[in-house]
């Protein structure tokens, strides 16, 4: 018997396999392909990356910026990571690997081979996007030289969220769900200009996001061969609330397959990579813990976050994040973590609420409590 088996070798999964192989434990890692780099952009405040060595950084942006109503100067440094030096920090030797994909049943058979069982298959392991109104954030980005992204960033080091409607043919009355520009860059000669929706039930199709990004880097004059003929694409899909259903029997789900993203932002790297540690001290003391991430009262706050999130118009939304980049910095950072408590999370949105003007405070008590003017697919 093992004592632990890890199907998924994501960042939730790697992490926490070769933190249990480092603890003297043995490991069973099973992934489709367990040698592949990542390929998704992953970005996480500087700050959340303690115990890395500094090489996981590929790029550190030292004063990102917001918009909303004004520019907001972020003073907390953020990082786009080197996927393939993140995989070389988390090593795996020592884990038994095994290349194999695997569905619900033969995750919930590894209890026969091994004491505990997580599931960090992430949101979607069949490959398939569910099709109901379940809350995702979705994302459209490409790749540009760094020359031709000077237009869109505006003179920032990087764009954490734009959120002027641009985007929109008639910017001073826009219609729509409610979307931001995230530009980064990469290294010295790309960035990264994504147009990206934090919240949707269902989430934003690929069409009207690419159409977005389209309008909104032609209309800052990005050039138009920059954006037809972008040195890479990204697509992504992320479901606000992990996966909807329950994981395998008798098995932990963690990352984006369990309760590892955040309701607010979507994020969940940053939070794998800290909490597989301390899964892994649960299990070596507790034997089988029951959840990677149980349920706590700052996460009520946050599902409050999201369903005002899901309800507010473009309007609403603007007025929402020129309060948070009003925010001190601890406040902003009680907004942003996975792991802040209900007393500093419920601190920053009242000092959020409290800063609002009285339309902007109205729209959200509405988008909190009342109907709404999106559908929530039947969920909280």
């Amino acid at each position: 018997m093992h004592d632990v088996a890890v199907v998924g070798l994501g960042p939730a999964g790697r992490a926490l396999a070769s933190h249990a192989v480092r603890q003297g434990m043995s490991v069973l890692a099973v992934d489709p392909r367990p040698d592949a780099p990542w390929t998704p952009t992953y970005g996480a405040w500087v700050e959340e990356l303690s115990g890395l060595p500094p090489e996981v950084v590929a790029r550190a942006i030292t004063v990102p910026e917001l918009w909303a109503r004004r520019r907001h100067r972020l003073e907390r440094p953020y990082a786009v990571l080197d996927n393939l030096a993140l995989q070389r920090a988390l090593p795996l030797a020592g884990v038994e690997v095994r290349e194999a994909r695997l569905d619900d049943d033969e995750v919930a058979a590894l209890r026969s081979e091994a004491r505990v069982v997580v599931d960090a298959r992430g949101a979607r392991p069949a490959g398939r996007r569910p099709r109901d109104a379940s809350p995702a954030q979705t994302a459209v980005g490409i790749v540009v030289p760094a020359a031709d992204a000077a237009a869109a960033l505006g003179g920032a080091q990087g764009l954490l969220m734009d959120w002027r409607a641009d985007w929109s043919a008639t910017p001073r009355t826009p219609q729509g769900t409610p979307s931001f520009l995230y530009a980064l860059p990469l290294d010295d000669d790309r960035v990264l200009l994504e147009e990206t929706c934090l919240a949707a039930a269902p989430g934003m199709g690929v069409a009207e996001l690419r159409e977005r990004l389209l309008r909104r880097l032609l209309s800052r004059g990005v050039p138009a061969s920059a954006v037809e003929r972008p040195l890479g694409r990204e697509a992504v899909w992320i479901p606000m609330r992990g996966r909807d259903e329950t994981p395998p029997a008798g098995t932990i789900a963690v990352g984006t397959a369990g309760r590892g993203g955040h309701l607010i932002t979507g994020y969940s790297v940053a939070h794998s990579l800290r909490s597989a540690q301390a899964l892994v001290d649960r299990v070596a003391a507790d034997g089988v813990p029951r959840a990677a991430d149980p349920l706590r009262p700052a996460d009520l706050l946050r599902q409050a976050g999201l369903r005002a999130l899901l309800r507010l118009d473009t309007e609403g939304t603007t007025e929402l994040f020129e309060a948070f980049g009003t925010l001190p910095v601890h406040r902003q950072r009680a907004v942003m973590a996975r792991g802040a408590d209900a007393q500093q999370l419920g601190a920053a949105m009242w000092g959020m609420f409290a800063s609002m003007p009285k339309s902007g405070k109205a729209a959200l008590v509405r988008a909190t409590l009342g109907p709404g003017r999106r559908a929530l697919g039947g969920q909280p």
